[in-house]
């Protein structure tokens, strides 16, 4: 059966009259006719059957109707990807990641991507998760790396790392003398309870970002609504008002070790069930990447298993 039986059968299925596929299909109407009778043939069932003037799909031609949209969607997507491969013209690569994650993670990532690659080029786009997912849906980027949650619905996500948020307490706050330090002998931070914290002062970032949904979430399954007192854009905003003793806040564990004066360093905490982020790549549903962008993107996967 060749591609033109699918296309074929798919303008019959969407036309009232065979004369009115073969017109639109520009063959005759005896060699459309001959055409569906072969593929009844090869498949053993019969698709139509003639009601007056008409062709009513049987339950079977449903089936193969189905099966003929996905076939061509794939056809016509295998031979987008062919061409791109086959192109001269390389253009950058150009991707989103919020200003945060590009400080931490692209340092560890590109210099060995572009050692190994010194012929692609990078567009980094820094921004907030949110607007950069437009920016996606709108076409103006490849590919975004950013949290997994909350999604957008016009995008599709990969995971590509964990990433594990700790609880960070001023260094003098009372609640540590609960709890050992661990954190010079290198062991896992101690647990603790947040149900503990309901009367003490946050540092949260702004509702826009993604993760503000989830400390409000961990904050209510232990029972109570944050008192924010201060809302910032920055992570390390937080870390270091933590450390100031204004509050207490949520940093991603990365954060651990970047306060180097132990006068100022924070205490920090696992979360219940060691609380992890899911970070992923975005697409627009249906992206054909250039062959560079899959080398980056692949490159990101292995990458973030090591981390």
């Amino acid at each position: 059966m060749q591609i033109k039986s699918f296309q074929y059968f798919i303008t019959i299925a969407d036309m009232p009259t065979l004369s009115a596929a073969a017109e639109a299909l520009f063959v005759s109407q005896p060699a459309l006719s001959q055409q569906l009778k072969k593929i009844e043939e090869e498949i053993g069932a019969q698709l139509f059957c003639r009601v007056g003037h008409t062709m009513r799909i049987t339950p079977a031609g449903e089936v193969f109707l189905q099966y003929s949209r996905r076939i061509l969607q794939i056809y016509e997507g295998m031979k987008k990807e062919i061409q791109v491969t086959q192109s001269t013209e390389q253009k950058a690569v150009r991707f989103g990641i919020s200003p945060f994650y590009s400080q931490h993670y692209l340092p560890r990532l590109l210099p060995p991507f572009l050692a190994q690659n010194p012929e692609i080029k990078i567009d980094i786009v820094e921004d907030i998760s949110h607007r950069l997912e437009q920016q996606l849906i709108d076409g103006d980027l490849d590919f975004c790396a950013l949290p997994l949650f909350p999604q957008n619905e016009l995008l599709e996500y990969e995971t590509i790392y964990l990433e594990e948020i700790l609880m960070a307490i001023p260094k003098n706050h009372p609640i540590n003398a609960h709890y050992p330090d661990t954190s010079a002998n290198g062991e896992r931070f101690p647990y603790i309870d947040l149900s503990l914290l309901k009367n003490e002062a946050f540092i949260g970032l702004k509702k826009i970002q993604k993760f503000s949904q989830m400390g409000l979430r961990l904050c209510k399954e232990a029972g109570f609504v944050p008192n924010t007192v201060c809302e910032t854009l920055n992570w390390e905003t937080v870390h270091m008002l933590v450390a100031t003793g204004l509050g207490v806040g949520f940093i991603p564990k990365m954060l651990v070790g970047t306060i180097t004066d132990p006068e100022l360093r924070p205490r920090y905490y696992q979360l219940p069930s060691n609380f992890y982020r899911a970070y992923a790549i975005a697409r627009r549903p249906g992206t054909v990447f250039s062959g560079h962008a899959r080398i980056l993107i692949d490159s990101f996967r292995e990458s973030f298993k090591n981390m």
